[in-house]
């Protein structure tokens, strides 16, 4: 049977060592399957840190838990089922921990949900969330706060699904940043402030605003109400949009759409002189296309 574990941190000379029994309650290194917890706690977790060979049944941290996990140089290395962090429920406004770095590695498909993030990161011009998975089943959702998925250079991470949502407030409640070395399935956003520097077979953008970056190739970009800022020099296959707004003009950089469906009242921003449309733009309902001055 699984047990519960919940990180105390403080037995002496061997504080924030994950790998040590009594930094537990009860005591014991939690194994496979396994549900841990951190919360009501600022003790940091930055030591033991490979437990790559293990995969708990759930990893909690709560937005009460204000202590470190991972160091500037490293993750904590542990697979999870399911991966819940910055929940609250009940009285009071938890400020959460400003450095949660946590590597999930490959052996075993993650369900990740971020409720919440710190607004004040340890490392200020980093996320307090950072996260890497090399699983391709992992999908990752992003409620409110700042994340990133393989933020730093040379960093990578494979996933099926990244989902930014909202809580409150559609444009503002969620940042998220999806780094270069990610290999990404779908990215689906109904909110946030986001960026993605990879490649993706499919994005939904329905709303927030999106901007890609670097030279990633995306097979289809659905803009259904968010602003989009296609800045990636990766070919775009299928652009259709239906309520978006798609922005060529930020950058000068050649890039190529080979099919373009606009809906009203999407609307579309280039430069030909940069922007390659290859077939002629097509509408699935009675549409008027007007030209104007950008």
């Amino acid at each position: 049977m699984p047990d519960t574990k919940i990180w105390v941190g403080t037995d002496t000379g061997n504080e924030g060592d994950y790998s040590v029994a009594a930094n537990w309650s009860p005591s014991g290194v939690p194994v496979a399957t396994d549900n841990v917890y951190f919360k009501d706690s600022s003790q940091d977790c930055d030591g033991g840190l490979d437990q790559s060979a293990v995969a708990l049944g759930s990893l909690n941290i709560a937005q009460s838990y204000t202590g470190k996990i991972g160091t500037t140089s490293a993750y904590l290395q542990v697979g999870a089922d399911t991966v819940k962090i910055g929940h609250h429920f009940g009285p009071g406004s938890p400020t959460g921990s400003g450095r949660i770095k946590i590597d999930l590695g490959s052996v075993t498909a993650a369900a990740v949900t971020v409720e919440n993030t710190s607004s004040s990161p340890t490392e200020t011009t980093k996320p307090p969330v950072r996260l890497l998975a090399a699983n391709a089943g992992t999908t990752i959702e992003v409620r409110k706060g700042k994340a990133t998925i393989a933020f730093d250079t040379g960093e990578t991470s494979t996933i099926d699904k990244c989902t930014v949502s909202y809580v409150s407030h559609k444009n503002t409640d969620a940042e998220v940043i999806i780094g270069e070395g990610v290999t990404l399935t779908t990215f689906e956003q109904t909110g946030g402030d986001n960026v993605l520097q990879c490649a993706a077979t499919t994005v939904d953008a329905e709303g927030g605003s999106l901007l890609t970056t670097g030279s990633g190739a995306i097979t289809t970009l659905n803009a259904k109400g968010a602003k989009v800022t296609p800045n990636s020099t990766g070919t775009i296959t299928t652009l259709d949009i239906d309520g978006g707004d798609v922005d060529f003009l930020k950058s000068a950089a050649a890039r190529t759409v080979t099919n373009c469906t606009l809906d009203e009242p999407g609307t579309l921003k280039r430069d030909p002189a940069v922007v390659t449309i290859t077939n002629n733009i097509t509408s699935d309902n009675p549409v008027i296309l007007r030209a104007s001055a950008a």
